[in-house]
């Protein structure tokens, strides 16, 4: 009982004197974060195995070059461009996405909503490509290490066929700890699920059985679309491993792109490589 009681009494002369100390010592001023910039710019390229969007392949599963760059205002506005190759049926040999919104972070809660057109030059004279979406994407920081957010985006003229697109998703990302020589190398992983809805009187068709040339109708009113998969970011660069997947039949993918190899699970790698002006000081 003697040494518990001149353990306690020490102890409380340590912490005390600890205590005495700290109390002695001046207080430092928290500095405020710094302001946002009234304007930057951020732009980025990057080279991926393919290049899909919402489960179906716009390069027929082949490599794809993309980049872009964007310009932001009074961290609330910003307007952009982004590029990629792509290949498919009356497609040209190229996509140029032109966009704009406001996005602004309170705290958690990030809010993001625009207005995004997909033009595709030099297309054939006789089809039509282009077409445009209006997109509603909020995202929570649930802690540190969990980000959660969703995707709205809606159309009345999807892949220009003059038919409503609406497509939802959620989304998910979790960072882990960082590794490496000074701990610079980050890593996350992150997924995506979403149903794209599909006005059925655009996206319908009739196919004929091999051989016997039996008809048969198909109707594609909407489909289920996911991606898993990790990222590595070193400074600038961001490599990025995924595996995408739909439940779009053969038919149905020859409905919505012509070909039906551009559908279907598959694994998409990715490296890129994003700047901004502010981080050149």
């Amino acid at each position: 009982m003697k040494k518990i009681a001149l353990a306690a009494v020490s102890s409380l002369l340590i912490s005390g004197t600890a205590f005495a100390a700290d109390m002695s010592m001046p207080v430092k001023a928290v500095e405020p974060a710094a302001p946002a910039p009234l304007w930057d710019v951020s732009f980025g390229v990057t080279g991926a195995s393919d290049y899909v969007f919402r489960g179906v392949s716009q390069t027929n599963g082949n490599a794809a070059i993309q980049g872009y760059a964007e310009l932001s205002l009074f961290d609330w506005v910003y307007l952009g461009a982004w590029g990629s190759n792509v290949s498919f049926l009356g497609s040209g040999s190229a996509e140029v996405d032109l966009y704009a919104g406001v996005r602004h972070t309170w705290d958690k809660l990030t809010l993001d909503a625009g207005f995004t057109g997909y033009t595709y030059p030099g297309s054939d004279a006789d089809t039509d490509l282009n077409y445009w979406e209006i997109y509603f994407k909020p995202s929570y920081q649930v802690t540190d290490w969990l980000n959660v957010g969703m995707h709205l985006y809606w159309t009345s003229d999807f892949a220009a066929t003059n038919t409503d697109g609406t497509y939802l998703a959620g989304t998910a990302e979790v960072a882990l700890p960082s590794f490496g020589p000074g701990e610079a190398i980050g890593w996350h992983i992150s997924g995506e699920y979403g149903y794209q809805w599909l006005d059925s009187a655009a996206w319908n068709g009739t196919f004929f059985t091999p051989i016997t040339l039996t008809p048969y109708y198909v109707d594609l009113s909407g489909y289920s679309y996911w991606n898993v998969g990790v990222g590595f970011t070193y400074k600038a660069a961001t490599l990025d491993l995924r595996y995408h997947g739909s439940d779009l039949s053969d038919d149905q993918c020859v409905l919505m792109i012509g070909n039906s190899n551009d559908c279907g699970d598959r694994f998409l790698a990715s490296l890129s490589f994003d700047v901004a002006f502010s981080d050149l000081k």
